[in-house]
């Protein structure tokens, strides 16, 4: 079976040979034809240039920050410009980044026409079809990327989801952010916790719990797991290590408190956000996987904080509230203490707290702004969310 990239080599060998066949049919000169499609071929990779050029124009005129660039297309890299989204209430965002992802392809439709018009007015025949060639190189490339394709970067599959979508699209955008805390609270509980030489890639191969427990992270943290329903399916099966008489107490702990933040932290948001409350099963389960990691070290923060989301989810304030009163700022972990003080803030809005809840947020400073911006929804919301979904009643 022939592979995508030899074919690929092939159909541009192809296509060479035609534009060297059409060319000398028009200069009647095989050196004045391998010369224009020679100049036309070289074209592609200024195009290229000028492509992402556009973007990165685009990037600094409309704020947008500047993650990388990469520009590679004869050494099967994907040349772009990554940027990193502004936070999702930023204004005018929809058209900002619109405008970033047309930057590219109005540079090629842009540098097409004036080659059109360069063509025009050139009267060697040599002369005229390279820059015909050139203009509809250009043209074709940025006709292409305007194109929706099945790629997450694609400029015109972006195009069309902030056009059509932009409500849709801003909260996938917050989901994101969202996330990007979730996994830096995660990193915080497990510093040092893990040899990263050691990891494994997928968990079911994992038969050490840490190492299963790091692969997991590993692969959810960068973007590796496949599906929901993978990552679903991986963490099932370190619930059952963590739950296994021959799993060190201490391996178990450490499961249990990733488990229950990943997860609780993303139930409430579900409850709050997108008024979703999870079932209360799902509850009990975290509420059992974060008792493995208080049950080994109870004075932890770490330890507090998982099992206080449980006591949130289960609607129980007062004794979440009672788990995080002994924060330690200079002590603790800085993010694991702003976590903890939002989540004694979300305690306090439930038991009708309110300045109490104020003061908390401001002690946490204003890293977690996705997880805040949940708070202050719990706040502004009357009545208060439920976070879990009370089981049908049985006809009697």
């Amino acid at each position: 079976m022939i592979s995508p990239r030899r074919r690929l080599v092939a159909a541009s060998i192809l296509l060479v040979l035609e534009a060297v066949a059409f060319a000398l049919l028009v200069t009647e000169s095989v050196t004045d034809a391998i010369a224009a499609v020679g100049f036309t071929c070289v074209s592609l990779w200024v195009h290229v240039v000028l492509h992402e050029c556009g973007h990165l124009v685009a990037a600094k005129l409309l704020r947008l920050p500047v993650i990388a660039v990469r520009i590679a297309p004869f050494t099967g890299w994907r040349s772009e410009v990554l940027v990193r989204h502004p936070a999702p209430s930023a204004t005018a965002l929809p058209l900002r980044m619109v405008l970033f992802y047309l930057g590219g392809p109005m540079a090629n439709l842009g540098t097409a026409t004036v080659l059109g018009i360069a063509t025009a007015l050139t009267s060697t025949p040599l002369t005229r079809l390279a820059l015909l060639g050139a203009a509809l190189v250009a043209a074709l490339l940025g006709v292409v990327n305007l194109i929706p394709g099945k790629s997450p970067r694609s400029d015109g599959r972006n195009l069309l989801r902030w056009l059509l979508a932009p409500t849709a699209t801003r909260a996938a955008l917050r989901a994101g952010y969202y996330q990007e805390e979730v996994s830096r609270t995660l990193r915080t509980i497990a510093r040092g916790e893990f040899d990263d030489d050691r990891l494994g890639d997928p968990v079911r191969d994992g038969n050490d719990p840490r190492l299963a427990l790091a692969a997991f992270q590993r692969r959810w943290s960068t973007g590796h797991a496949q599906s929901t329903a993978d990552f679903i399916a991986d963490a099932e099966r370190l619930a059952a290590l963590a739950r296994a008489d021959s799993t060190d107490p201490m391996a178990a702990a450490a499961i249990g408190q990733v488990l229950t933040v990943q997860f609780g932290l993303w139930y409430l948001y579900a409850a709050v956000v997108n008024g979703s409350p999870v079932e209360h099963k799902e509850v009990l389960e975290i509420s059992e996987l974060a008792q493995l990691a208080f049950h080994v070290q109870p004075h932890m923060l770490s330890a507090r904080v998982a099992v206080s989301l449980a006591h949130l989810l289960n609607q129980r304030p007062e004794h979440a509230r009672s788990l995080l009163l002994d924060i330690r700022p200079g002590v603790d972990p800085p993010d694991l203490c702003s976590v903890a003080l939002l989540l004694r803030a979300i305690a306090e809005c439930y038991l009708g707290n309110h300045a109490d809840a104020d003061t908390l947020i401001r002690a946490a400073g204003g890293d977690y702004q996705q997880l805040t911006q949940v708070v202050a929804a719990i706040q502004a919301a009357d009545p208060v969310p439920s976070l879990f979904a009370l089981a049908p009643m049985a006809d009697t």
